[in-house]
């Protein structure tokens, strides 16, 4: 699968979750607030799990553990596309989104950033195109677009799990 195809599947997916959400908690769940809330609330779990990289003063410090940082860049995904699919620059058509962003899809293998951690990050934060940033900073934290999807799947079944228990 490509890489395109599987974000599309995962955008689907994502939709689908999101309408069932909407259902339970009502259209008033999704504000453009809240959503950019999640995204950094999910950005600060990422670098949470990141600070063996960055945090020099403290001896007792844990190495970073890859999977969890996989774990937690894979919920910033649930929240960027739901961003996407609601109040991106081409919200709404899952086509039209990934041809939007067919560049930053087709570099996702090659293009490694000069830009630092703490850069990318706030670029996910503060600007609108932020599936392509999200994806920079995917590759800069060295995951495959494989190893992101297969995350997701599992992650959203225990998303749709708990949304059907009454998370």
């Amino acid at each position: 699968m490509t890489t395109k195809e599987q974000l599309e599947k995962m955008f689907t997916m994502q939709k689908s979750l999101n309408e069932n959400i909407l259902k339970e908690f009502g259209e008033l769940s999704m504000t453009a607030d809240k959503l950019q809330m999640a995204i950094i609330d999910e950005l600060g779990e990422l670098t949470h799990e990141l600070k063996g990289s960055w945090c020099w003063w403290k001896k007792s410090q844990k190495p970073v553990n890859r999977k969890r940082v996989l774990e937690e860049l894979v919920d910033v995904y649930h929240f960027v596309m739901t961003w996407e699919l609601r109040y991106g620059p081409m919200a709404g058509d899952i086509k039209v989104i990934l041809e939007y962003y067919k560049n930053a899809i087709a570099e996702y293998e090659t293009d490694i950033s000069a830009l630092s951690l703490h850069q990318l990050i706030c670029i996910v934060i503060l600007r609108e195109n932020k599936l392509m940033n999200l994806l920079v900073l995917s590759r800069r934290l060295n995951f495959t677009f494989d190893e992101i999807y297969q995350e997701y799947l599992n992650k959203n079944k225990i998303n749709c799990e708990r949304l059907e228990n009454g998370y």
